[in-house]
């Protein structure tokens, strides 16, 4: 599903790089800027900030079940 249509950046991409942005030791829960900047993208309009965020903490949460933390 597409997320942001402004770089038609789909859910896949935002999991994927919430993933690996989470799984850094020195990161924590990435903002959308860092989504965007991992991905090599700017955010536009901003519309989509609201449903990356939700992405973003689900996988967040997910990375941390798998993790065992």
């Amino acid at each position: 599903m597409i997320i942001c249509h402004c770089n038609v950046i789909n859910d896949k991409q935002i999991k994927q790089a919430a993933r690996e942005l989470c799984e850094n030791p020195e990161g924590g829960v990435p903002t959308p800027g860092a989504v965007f900047r991992h991905l090599g993208y700017r955010p536009k309009c901003g519309g989509c900030f609201k449903s990356i965020i939700e992405v973003v903490y689900a996988e967040a949460e997910q990375v941390k079940d798998d993790s065992g933390q």
